[in-house]
């Protein structure tokens, strides 16, 4: 068996493809490619496959990342061309690598995601600046999810501003995103008390295989 890693982008229309029928999706085209991917075991046999992490929904990506298994090896051009004509809209492939089968998963390696939000209004740069230091430099930030409190504060690695009088105005958000501490930009924004015009996810991050 053969371990294939996918870097994708999603964008567009794709971005409302929620986590599951984005799994469907990835199954039928790699069906219809003709890729021998291997299944799972058991009364209802699936496709062996992985995605590193739940993009929320209306969220772009130019990350994502797939870990598929096959049953043989593939050429990684040759695979990429294969998939291309099935496309849907908004999905892209970026890059397709061979991993160590025995590799950890992304799952479990994953602890942090980068996020770029594209301000919708105009917002006066120091004011702006001091939002985020406010926020930087609170001990705790309670919020409510699923009807329970949690504190936003410890999961905002890094928040600075990208691009400030120049229109759009950017911010990069560095977020937490280990199991049961994932922070969400939603969020943030909401606190902040602003709005997006795009969110775009930018880079996973992961402990070394041995972590």
């Amino acid at each position: 068996m053969y371990r294939i890693r996918i870097t994708f982008s999603k964008f567009g229309k794709a971005r409302w493809i929620g986590n599951l029928d984005l799994h469907r999706t990835w199954a039928r085209i790699l069906r219809r490619a003709g890729v021998p991917i291997a299944y799972s075991q058991g009364f209802n046999p699936q496709p062996r496959m992985q995605l590193a992490s739940a993009l929320p929904l209306g969220i772009m990506s130019e990350c994502e990342l797939l870990d598929i298994w096959v049953l043989e090896p593939i050429a990684s051009d040759s695979l990429q061309n294969d998939l291309a004509t099935g496309l849907p809209s908004g999905i892209e492939v970026i890059e397709i690598v061979e991993v160590d089968v025995k590799e950890k998963s992304l799952q479990s390696r994953l602890y942090a995601a980068e996020y770029v939000i594209e301000l919708e209004d105009y917002m006066d740069i120091q004011v702006l600046q001091e939002i985020l230091d406010k926020l930087l430099g609170m001990e705790s930030i309670i919020r409510q999810r699923r009807g329970k409190d949690y504190d936003m504060r410890p999961l905002i690695q890094v928040l600075d501003i990208v691009s400030g009088d120049s229109v759009p105005q950017k911010i990069f958000v560095r977020f937490s995103a280990c199991p049961g501490a994932t922070g969400r930009p939603s969020e943030l924004l909401e606190y902040m008390d602003v709005t997006a015009k795009s969110i775009n996810r930018t880079k996973l991050l992961f402990v070394d295989n041995d972590g």
